[in-house]
């Protein structure tokens, strides 16, 4: 009998071939992992390509039974939503414990973004970290730092709205990067205002016209049709991390008045004799962190759009060019500062390719 007519049992599953298979069968038949054995006990290099072919099995066989059929579930994608937690609440018992969680943190992430981006390109590891980190340090902030009644409730309320800002603009970021991708012949022959270059993105498999970068963070690749919805989602972000770090570590510190009534933290020392003030201040360091990383971003965002550069292109500029911020390189694409803005901003675009090609 044809497997198509038989459901499928709470243990079954169709896999990456198509194939009708079972969750007691995941440790067998695995051909790319007996080639990956294989070399290692022979001495010989395992490739990339067979790392690869491992890791997508792997992912396509970890599944739960489920009704209808067995579910897959993506490890990657849910290590953030332990990990990062875990990591606070080490570093909220101590100074020093906070200085070995956070480069820990720093560590793990760097080794996992090399192993991931070449084993496992499509990965939500990185997006899934993004939303953990915004749903944590909302709630360490609504539920901990909020009851120490430090913080008034317009001071709550304007940091809401932009919180609520950076996820509409990053949601309408990556909603877009849907309509990024386009066939090459229409590209070639001029489609669209600003389809006069090309990229192919590897981790979205699609041809991405003027192409800024891909995002790993939002899991999307950022061009033309959505950089402004970046550029304010990380600008609502910034603003957000700031804020919120301000007023948890006036909250949980000795503030002194600045200006009027403008604060600042001052003495911390006794921030880790209470568990609940060690958490909202590690979480504030946290957030002030990933901060000063956006703002960076920002301002390198900036930058480009308003001498109408990509990143390829400003790797390719020499020091001295680099030196004087790329103004006196030799720039094709720039349109000059009002207009290189006016062209990411999505009301001033127009007869742009609307529909995603796979490549």
């Amino acid at each position: 009998m044809n497997d198509k007519v038989v459901p499928l049992c709470c243990c079954e599953y169709y896999d990456i071939n198509n194939e009708r298979n079972h969750i007691l069968a995941c440790l067998c038949n695995c051909v790319d992992l007996d080639e990956a054995f294989d070399n290692l006990v022979s001495g010989k290099r395992v490739t990339d390509h067979n790392k690869r072919a491992v890791m997508d099995t792997i992912q396509d066989r970890l599944r739960i039974p489920w009704r209808g059929g067995a579910k897959q579930i993506s490890i990657d994608a849910i290590l953030p939503i332990f990990i990062l937690p875990v990591i606070l609440l080490i570093a909220a018992n101590s100074l020093w414990w906070t200085i070995f969680s956070f480069t820990t943190m720093l560590v793990f992430l760097g080794l996992l973004f090399r192993f991931l981006i070449r084993n496992l390109p499509y990965t939500k590891f990185f997006l899934m970290w993004t939303i953990t980190t915004t749903v944590v340090l909302y709630c360490i902030f609504e539920f901990i730092v909020i009851p120490f009644l430090e913080i008034l409730l317009e001071e709550n309320i304007a940091l809401s709205l932009f919180i609520f800002g950076y996820v509409m603009s990053a949601y309408k970021c990556k909603v877009n990067a849907n309509q990024l991708g386009v066939e090459e012949s229409e590209a070639e022959n001029g489609y669209g205002k600003y389809s006069n270059k090309l990229d192919n993105c590897l981790i979205c498999n699609k041809g991405i016209p003027d192409k800024d970068h891909h995002c790993i963070w939002l899991d999307c690749c950022i061009g033309k049709h959505n950089q402004c919805w970046f550029i304010l989602s990380i600008t609502c972000a910034s603003v957000s991390l700031f804020y919120s770090s301000n007023l948890t570590l006036t909250s949980v510190c000795h503030p002194f008045t600045l200006y009027k009534t403008i604060l600042l933290p001052d003495d911390c020392s006794d921030v880790y004799h209470q568990f609940e003030l060690g958490l909202s201040f590690v979480a504030a360091l946290y957030s002030i962190f990933i901060a000063v990383c956006l703002l960076i971003l920002l301002f390198q965002q900036i930058l480009f759009v308003s001498i109408g550069i990509s990143p390829k292109e400003w790797r390719k500029f020499s020091k001295l060019s680099k030196l004087f911020c790329g103004l006196t390189a030799y720039r094709p694409n720039s349109k000059g500062l009002i207009r290189n803005w006016l062209r990411i901003i999505p009301i001033c675009q127009r007869n742009y390719p609307i529909e995603s090609q796979q490549l």
